[in-house]
Protein backbone atom coordinates (compact mmCIF):
# COMPACT_ATOMS: atom_id res chain seq x y z
CA UNK A 1 0.00 0.00 0.00
CA UNK A 2 2.59 2.47 0.52
CA UNK A 3 4.67 1.66 -2.57
CA UNK A 4 1.01 2.79 -4.44
CA UNK A 5 1.30 6.19 -2.55
CA UNK A 6 5.12 6.84 -3.81
CA UNK A 7 4.25 5.35 -7.17
CA UNK A 8 0.61 7.04 -8.26
CA UNK A 9 2.04 10.45 -7.86
CA UNK A 10 4.99 9.72 -10.14
CA UNK A 11 3.41 7.98 -12.71
CA UNK A 12 0.86 10.78 -12.52
CA UNK A 13 3.48 13.43 -13.18
CA UNK A 14 4.88 11.21 -16.04
CA UNK A 15 1.27 10.89 -18.16
CA UNK A 16 0.80 14.80 -17.27
CA UNK A 17 4.07 15.63 -18.98
CA UNK A 18 3.52 13.37 -21.54
CA UNK A 19 0.03 15.22 -22.35
CA UNK A 20 1.30 18.87 -22.05
CA UNK A 21 4.70 18.10 -24.72
CA UNK A 22 3.17 16.30 -27.40
CA UNK A 23 6.00 18.12 -29.84
CA UNK A 24 8.51 16.22 -31.64
CA UNK A 25 11.69 17.67 -30.86
CA UNK A 26 15.27 16.27 -32.13
CA UNK A 27 17.05 14.52 -29.47
CA UNK A 28 20.32 12.94 -28.96
CA UNK A 29 22.46 10.46 -26.62
CA UNK A 30 26.17 10.01 -27.51
CA UNK A 31 25.85 9.71 -31.21
CA UNK A 32 22.39 8.59 -31.74
CA UNK A 33 19.95 11.23 -32.86
CA UNK A 34 16.04 10.83 -33.35
CA UNK A 35 13.23 12.83 -32.83
CA UNK A 36 10.74 12.08 -30.18
CA UNK A 37 8.10 14.23 -28.01
CA UNK A 38 9.79 14.91 -24.33
CA UNK A 39 6.46 13.23 -22.86
CA UNK A 40 7.38 9.82 -24.46
CA UNK A 41 10.43 9.84 -23.48
CA UNK A 42 9.99 10.25 -20.08
CA UNK A 43 7.09 7.30 -20.00
CA UNK A 44 9.48 5.24 -22.00
CA UNK A 45 12.25 5.94 -18.81
CA UNK A 46 9.52 5.65 -16.40
CA UNK A 47 8.85 2.09 -17.27
CA UNK A 48 12.17 1.04 -17.77
CA UNK A 49 12.71 1.79 -14.20
CA UNK A 50 9.96 0.63 -12.94
CA UNK A 51 10.84 -2.77 -14.72
CA UNK A 52 14.40 -2.48 -13.62
CA UNK A 53 12.97 -2.10 -10.28
CA UNK A 54 10.62 -4.66 -10.19
CA UNK A 55 13.23 -6.88 -11.25
CA UNK A 56 16.17 -6.06 -8.55
CA UNK A 57 13.38 -6.54 -5.56
CA UNK A 58 12.33 -10.03 -7.24
CA UNK A 59 16.45 -10.98 -7.32
CA UNK A 60 16.40 -10.16 -3.90
CA UNK A 61 13.34 -12.15 -3.08
CA UNK A 62 14.83 -15.54 -4.69
CA UNK A 63 16.54 -16.24 -1.67
CA UNK A 64 13.26 -16.17 0.92
CA UNK A 65 11.85 -17.98 -1.56
CA UNK A 66 14.41 -20.86 -1.39
CA UNK A 67 14.68 -20.39 2.41
CA UNK A 68 10.84 -20.21 2.58
CA UNK A 69 10.35 -23.81 0.50
CA UNK A 70 13.32 -25.36 2.57
CA UNK A 71 11.30 -24.43 5.68
CA UNK A 72 7.83 -25.89 4.03
CA UNK A 73 9.67 -29.32 3.24
CA UNK A 74 11.30 -29.61 6.98
CA UNK A 75 7.82 -29.03 8.47
CA UNK A 76 6.42 -31.74 6.16
CA UNK A 77 9.22 -34.17 6.35
CA UNK A 78 8.70 -33.61 10.73
CA UNK A 79 4.66 -33.79 10.47
CA UNK A 80 5.40 -37.64 8.55
CA UNK A 81 7.48 -38.04 11.88
CA UNK A 82 5.63 -37.48 14.06
CA UNK A 83 2.21 -38.85 11.60
CA UNK A 84 4.96 -42.38 12.27
CA UNK A 85 5.69 -41.87 15.90
CA UNK A 86 1.72 -41.45 16.47
CA UNK A 87 1.04 -44.46 14.94
CA UNK A 88 3.79 -46.47 16.53
CA UNK A 89 2.47 -44.90 20.09
CA UNK A 90 -1.45 -46.07 19.30
CA UNK A 91 -0.05 -49.33 18.13
CA UNK A 92 1.97 -50.03 21.20
CA UNK A 93 -0.92 -48.90 23.92
CA UNK A 94 -3.12 -51.03 21.66
CA UNK A 95 -0.78 -54.40 22.18
CA UNK A 96 -0.70 -53.08 25.87
CA UNK A 97 -4.37 -53.16 26.20
CA UNK A 98 -4.79 -56.51 24.39
CA UNK A 99 -2.37 -58.32 26.30
CA UNK A 100 -3.72 -61.05 28.98
CA UNK A 101 -3.66 -60.79 32.55
CA UNK A 102 -1.39 -62.66 34.65
CA UNK A 103 -2.90 -65.89 35.88
CA UNK A 104 -4.70 -66.34 39.61
CA UNK A 105 -1.68 -68.72 40.01
CA UNK A 106 0.86 -66.96 38.65
CA UNK A 107 3.54 -65.56 41.62
CA UNK A 108 2.84 -62.69 43.17
CA UNK A 109 6.81 -60.54 41.96
CA UNK A 110 9.09 -60.40 44.58
CA UNK A 111 10.51 -57.23 46.07
CA UNK A 112 14.18 -57.08 46.22
CA UNK A 113 15.58 -57.65 49.25
CA UNK A 114 16.42 -54.89 51.61
CA UNK A 115 19.32 -55.51 54.62
CA UNK A 116 17.53 -55.03 57.79
CA UNK A 117 19.36 -52.59 59.58
CA UNK A 118 18.55 -52.27 63.44
CA UNK A 119 19.95 -49.10 65.50
CA UNK A 120 20.90 -49.65 68.84
CA UNK A 121 22.00 -47.70 71.48
CA UNK A 122 25.63 -47.70 72.48
CA UNK A 123 25.13 -47.71 76.56
CA UNK A 124 26.44 -44.76 78.62
CA UNK A 125 29.48 -44.96 80.63
CA UNK A 126 29.18 -44.92 83.74
CA UNK A 127 31.28 -42.46 86.10
CA UNK A 128 31.87 -43.79 89.81
CA UNK A 129 31.13 -41.19 91.94
CA UNK A 130 34.36 -40.10 94.35
CA UNK A 131 34.26 -41.33 97.90
CA UNK A 132 32.48 -39.18 100.09
CA UNK A 133 35.09 -38.04 102.64
CA UNK A 134 34.16 -35.73 105.26
CA UNK A 135 37.48 -34.41 106.31
CA UNK A 136 37.94 -33.42 102.91
CA UNK A 137 39.23 -29.43 102.89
Amino acid sequence: MIRLFITLPFVLGLIILAACNQGSTPMTWLELKWDSSPGVLALVTGAVSYALGYVCAWIGTLGQIRRARKAEQQVRTLEAETATLRASLAANSAMAATATPPSAYAAAPIAPAQPQITITQAPTPTIPAPPHDENRT
